[in-house]
């Protein structure tokens, strides 16, 4: 068991930073130790998040946000709890709107995602999938794959529709077939849309222009997949025995696969560390800490996304059963994208996205064919690569100010709709008050709605 052998490594190094702090700490008086305390400050900080020696996810910390110039109390709980992963509201004073932000189960923590949520809090409360490390969850919890990831988001919603405010669905990377998937199902059984759904860079169809984790992921069996990615927990974590896509297959994935991103990130900190700009450097420091955050997938939520996303793609296909896999037993429920109405949809893309190829997203443009044509927009942001769609310069310029658009447009139709839907009751029930009436008579409107309510006269 790999996994073993790599966490005891850590736990030497852990061993070896605590050694090595403490004697930083004995010799900071020394002169010649303030050159030596800085570059061990600086390793800590760009290398020590690769070797994976911390063992608790940073804390979100949004204590408050600026808006209209002033500094607003945020306030953070957990709503809801499941094994696998927490509904967490990010609330303020005074909003009117909830934000449903479904974050990726794609091995970076939530926390990744701090930036998207102190910019969405500037539009209402936002509700955040935060995942548990699979590491962390016991094996009588269950199984966790595609079909549970669907009933979960399902219960979320319920919990958050519960207040009766504008709900805009947000889902990013990994997230958005899930999101599209829950939503489908819930308009099949005639429960109310959101007033918007956002889906921003997805691989909704992974079978157009596949990206090179896409073709990895597509011509690789699943039994290669479960012999060489998946991994058994060690004793010594809550999750013993129970099988992962660990964390340390995935920072080789970022080191290699993804370098420019972390690059990117070290020349911002190099940048602040050099203007000697306190502020900026602990930013960078806490982005760097952000990014690097992992956490052990399920195994099969793993699998089932190499098979049902990369695969079979079976959501562009139109085949792909809900209920199936999770050992309930049947053939499922067939999930329809078509079936979702009354709702705005917007899809995101970057130009320069490596991990979702172009056209991936865009592709629920046509699966949504429910929802009228003049309610969907493609959003394509030039020069943007994966991360720059919710997080930095891109997503607050560019990505951010098109969502608000559409949660204004969203919420302007659906008032619109509950308009006409009066009107149109109020032209019923005075038809049916007409026709209910003797020749002559002209009750007024109060007593003659609770006339046709009662026995005739």
């Amino acid at each position: 068991m790999w996994y073993a052998l790599v966490e005891q490594q850590r736990q030497w190094l852990r061993a070896w930073r605590a050694a090595a702090q403490y004697a930083g700490h004995a010799c900071a008086a020394w002169p010649a130790s303030t050159l030596a305390c800085a570059a061990a400050s600086c390793y800590a900080d760009l290398y020590e998040p690769l070797l994976g020696l911390e063992a608790e996810q940073p804390p979100f910390a949004l204590e408050a946000i600026a808006l209209d110039g002033r500094r607003c109390k945020v306030e953070e709980r957990v709503v809801a709890h499941t094994p696998f992963c927490d509904l967490r509201r990010f609330s303020r004073p005074n909003t009117t709107r909830a934000v449903s932000l479904c974050t990726p189960l794609a091995g970076h923590a939530a926390v990744m995602m701090r930036e998207t949520v102190e910019a969405l809090l500037a539009d209402g409360d936002v509700y955040l999938t935060d995942w548990i490390n699979a590491r962390d969850v016991p094996l009588d919890a269950g199984r966790f794959g595609l079909d549970e990831y669907v009933t979960m988001l399902d219960g979320f919603i319920d919990s958050i529709t519960q207040d009766d405010r504008p709900l805009h669905i947000v889902a990013v990377c990994q997230s958005t077939l899930p999101a599209l998937g829950v939503l489908a199902l819930r308009a099949q059984r005639a429960l109310a849309p959101p007033a918007s759904v956002t889906l921003i860079g997805g691989p909704l169809d992974a079978r157009i222009n596949p990206s090179t984790l896409g073709l990895a992921a597509a011509t690789h069996s699943l039994d290669w997949c479960r012999r060489h990615l998946i991994d058994t927990v060690p004793p010594g974590f809550a999750g013993h025995g129970r099988r992962v896509f660990p964390t340390w297959l995935q920072q080789a994935e970022i080191a290699i696969v993804y370098p420019h991103r972390y690059v990117s990130l070290i020349e911002r900190y190099a940048q602040a560390s050099s203007r000697g700009d306190a502020n900026a450097l602990a930013a960078a420091r806490r982005a760097l800490l952000e990014y690097t955050a992992l956490l052990d997938m399920p195994g099969e939520y793993f699998l089932d996304t190499v098979d049902i996303v990369f695969q079979r793609a079976l959501l562009a296909h139109g085949t792909w059963r809900v209920g199936a896999l999770s050992g309930a037993g049947g053939s499922g429920t067939l999930v329809e994208p078509a079936a979702l109405r009354d709702t705005v949809l917007l899809t995101v893309e970057g130009t320069h996205d490596a991990v979702t190829g172009a056209g991936q997203t865009h592709a629920a443009q046509e699966m949504c064919s429910g929802i009228a044509p003049d309610a969907r927009q493609r959003l394509d942001v030039a020069g943007c690569d994966h991360y720059g769609l919710f997080t930095g310069e891109r997503w607050r310029d560019d990505v951010h100010p098109v969502l608000q658009a559409m949660f204004a447009l969203g919420e302007a139709s659906r008032t619109r709709s509950s308009s006409q839907s009066r009107r149109a009751s109020g032209r019923a029930a005075r038809a049916h008050v007409s026709s209910t009436q003797s020749p002559g008579t002209a009750p007024g409107p109060a007593s003659g709605l609770r006339t046709v309510s009662s026995s005739p006269q």
